[in-house]
């Protein structure tokens, strides 16, 4: 897993609160692409709350939390737990940061398999459900075109859509051994795409059209629907941008890896 310039925004603000209850402490505030259900089942709040109970403070904090949403929501780029990770390693230093980042890592692992990644290194090899983590030196910075089409997939539907056959569990020890061969582009992967392409083939015509303007590598990104072109050079990855906007729809638009991760 790699983290890319495509950010979602947190504001957090904290005030003195005496409210007997700490879920009543938390508020918060929508911008941006809208995120449907109730903001108290959000990973930000549930977040926001573990760190709270794990304090135990006696005079609870009144936490007001406002989110700038760019990120689109189910699309497999690890939007919500990019947020449930920076949650709580914001709300943690307002307090005065006296978790360590191991336990953060802990309450992180109880939100989603992949929230632990955002706390940690901008590059990371990751296997079982995502929580075991081997961080990776960075590599040389990529241009990737991100392109969705403005619907969601059920992760759900799409790991329950694969076969067994077609998954591979990896030991430790199996999974280092494969870094190098992962981490080049030419063998890298992903076993999920031909479910997806198989519910919606749309997402097949857009990988190929990623390749015919010129993308070194072209995926799906975790379990769908958005899709990655990695490009050399960013005339050409904005131009493949354009492209998919004016032939496809949806939403796309031009990143850079990152070398370090936002939180430090």
């Amino acid at each position: 897993m790699v983290m890319i310039s495509c950010f979602d925004r947190l504001h957090l603000q904290m005030e003195s609160h005496t409210a007997e209850e700490s879920s009543s402490a938390i508020t918060l505030q929508l911008k941006g692409r809208v995120i449907d259900g109730d903001p108290g089942s959000n990973l930000i709040v549930r977040a926001a709350q573990m760190v709270l109970n794990r304090y135990a403070l006696k005079s609870i904090p009144r936490i007001s939390i406002m989110l700038e949403k760019n990120i689109p929501v189910g699309a497999g780029l690890g939007g919500g737990s990019s947020d449930a990770a920076g949650t709580l390693f914001a709300v943690n230093r307002l307090l005065g940061s006296q978790l360590s980042l191991s336990e953060l890592s802990e309450m992180a692992s109880e939100l989603g398999s992949d929230v632990p990644f955002f706390l940690g290194n901008s590059h990371a090899l990751c296997w079982g459900r995502g929580e075991k983590i081997i961080p990776l030196s960075p590599m040389e910075p990529k241009i990737i075109v991100l392109w969705n089409p403005g619907f969601s997939l059920s992760t759900g539907l799409v790991y329950q859509s694969l076969h067994a056959s077609e998954s591979e569990e990896l030991t430790e020890s199996a999974a280092i051994s494969k870094i190098e061969g992962l981490l080049r582009e030419d063998e890298c992967v992903n076993d999920l795409e031909s479910v997806a392409f198989n519910l919606h083939p749309i997402l097949f015509t857009v990988k190929e059209s990623l390749y015919e303007f010129g993308a070194k590598k072209a995926m799906l990104s975790g379990s769908g629907p958005t899709l990655f072109g990695i490009y050399s050079d960013r005339a050409q990855a904005e131009k493949a941008s354009r492209h998919l906007q004016e032939k496809f729809g949806g939403w796309s638009d031009v990143f850079e890896t990152l070398e370090v991760s936002p939180l430090f």
